[in-house]
């Protein structure tokens, strides 16, 4: 059968029949435009229409069952050949592994490549990104300022907070994974008609991020019946010195069984000192995201402090995420995600 390769990196196969239509990748969901075949003999079932997206009984993400399994030949009921079931933790940083088996050749790349992280909130679409989340947060801020001035308008700007943190935070991540892609071109926000998709969901994960990297600390402070300061800092160390790997490691999963801390620690222990480089890098961005934003907020006309304000806040997260991506992106198989 003719086959093709998804920009997943999945390599597809499917029944000439197909030829010419745009079909949905089984992998990505991409959607693809399978090329013309040689002419072949009358298919045996209908073709679907150009644009309609292919029914699939099972998803390669979901593990499978009796009545969905595939065909003996390796189709699916699509007609899509898919390759052997992948675990869904791992299936999206399998695909984006397309670093270098060299650790020294994966290194200088990844230096080399490092620089371009701080234009690229400057460049391009990565600038109209920078001014469109800019504007985002603007609107959120006032919103959540206004809505405080009540007890019912406590509860209506907690919801607009979450809403808002959580589609810049996916944002962010949809970033990250680009760039694990080797994309160099900043992603377009995305539809905030799926909120509980693009919005709830990254503020769950970030949520859930936050209580595994500071909540131990936090919960030796409040339990421990004589806590120890300096345990209770190197908790909170290590907790931090784990978090830009998680957010990675999420932010690559799409999914809650990317906190999962097992593959985030080999990964650390694969790259200790390329991932400590980083983890300086990122916090760096963050600090100069908060002096910085407080520095502005401080200008005495208040709207354009705001948005000055956001603007810094913008700008150095945009970097942190392409820092972390770019970290799978050159070095995907040393972090050992690949491992059983």
């Amino acid at each position: 059968m003719p086959r093709i390769r998804c920009e997943c990196k999945r390599l597809l196969s499917y029944p000439p029949e197909l030829a010419g239509k745009v079909v949905k990748c089984p992998g990505c969901s991409a959607k693809i435009r399978l090329p013309q075949a040689e002419p072949a003999a009358p298919p045996a079932r209908a073709a679907p229409e150009e644009g309609q997206e292919l029914q699939l009984e099972r998803d390669e993400t979901d593990i499978p069952a009796a009545s969905s399994a595939p065909a003996s030949d390796g189709t699916t009921p699509s007609g899509i050949s898919l390759p052997p079931y992948e675990p869904p933790t791992w299936a999206a940083a399998r695909r984006s592994a397309t670093a270098t088996s060299d650790p020294a050749a994966a290194a200088q790349d990844y230096w080399g490549a490092l620089p371009g992280a701080f234009g690229f909130p400057l460049k391009g679409e990565g600038f109209i990104a920078l001014i469109v989340g800019v504007i985002f947060l603007t609107v959120v801020h006032y919103l959540v300022s206004i809505a405080s001035v009540s007890l019912s308008g406590i509860l209506l700007g907690g919801i607009v907070y979450i809403i808002g943190t959580g589609y810049f935070a996916g944002y962010l991540m949809t970033i990250i994974e680009r760039t694990a892609h080797d994309k160099n071109d900043a992603p377009g926000w995305p539809d905030l008609d799926d909120w509980q998709e693009n919005a709830l969901k990254p503020f769950a994960f970030i949520l859930a991020l936050s209580i595994l990297c500071i909540g131990p600390s936090v919960a030796y402070r409040h339990f421990a019946r004589e806590p120890n300061e300096a345990l209770a800092q190197a908790l909170l160390a290590a907790g931090l010195f784990y978090m830009p790997m998680g957010v990675l490691c999420v932010a690559l999963a799409n999914d809650y069984a990317g906190l999962n801390p097992v593959p985030v620690i080999r990964a650390i222990r694969s790259v200790p000192g390329r991932y400590s480089i980083v983890w300086l890098l990122v916090m760096f961005c963050i600090t100069a995201q908060r002096m910085g934003a407080g520095l502005v907020a401080e200008l005495p006309i208040p709207i354009l402090g705001t948005i000055l304000q956001q603007a810094v806040s913008c700008y150095f997260l945009f970097v942190a995420a392409r820092i972390l991506g770019l970290l799978y992106s050159k070095s995907g198989r040393q972090l050992n995600w690949l491992a059983g």
